[in-house]
């Protein structure tokens, strides 16, 4: 039996209720980010910046600002910033000297790692309060996620290259 993918789709109502209930943690996530940026002195822009470059490997300025949504003057302005504090770095590409590449530095990439361990941190703290019944229940959902995120991310990259799905 194939199950289709609208078998899959939730009613907008329980969608709705299941992000309500998930709204304390990803606030405490939220606020633990902010704290953790404000420590660190990176903006965040800056640190949404450090997120794309990390996930998206090096990218051109114009990339960027596409990315971002935002001009090529801005981006330039923020990126200037960044390389100032050693977050990223910018490199002329040797086939044509004026697109400049944007990445990440080891710098850029550590703030992004502990940011991420700050954000496991949040949400170990939030399981601990769990009974060992509810933590398994907890593993098995998240698991499901888990398993329809990579699902979804695999539908995305086959659409994005224009497979048929």
């Amino acid at each position: 039996m194939t199950i289709t993918r609208a078998e899959h789709t939730a009613p907008a109502d329980i969608v709705d209720r299941i992000l309500y209930q998930l709204e304390p943690l990803i606030a405490r996530q939220r606020r633990a980010v902010t704290e953790q940026g404000c420590f660190r002195q990176i903006s965040s822009t800056q640190l949404h910046v450090l997120f794309l470059l990390v996930n998206h490997g090096p990218v051109t300025m114009g990339r960027l600002a596409d990315l971002l949504d935002v001009s090529l003057p801005n981006v330039t302005w923020i990126v200037e910033r960044m390389v100032e504090r050693g977050f990223v770095e910018r490199t002329r590409l040797s086939d044509d000297s004026r697109v400049v590449e944007v990445a990440a530095t080891a710098a850029g990439r550590e703030t992004v790692e502990e940011i991420d361990m700050l954000r496991r941190g949040q949400v170990a703290a939030v399981v601990s309060r769990l009974t060992a019944e509810q933590q398994r229940r907890a593993l098995r959902t998240f698991t499901e996620l888990r398993l329809a995120a990579e699902a979804l991310q695999t539908e995305e990259v086959h659409q994005s290259r224009g497979d048929a799905a």
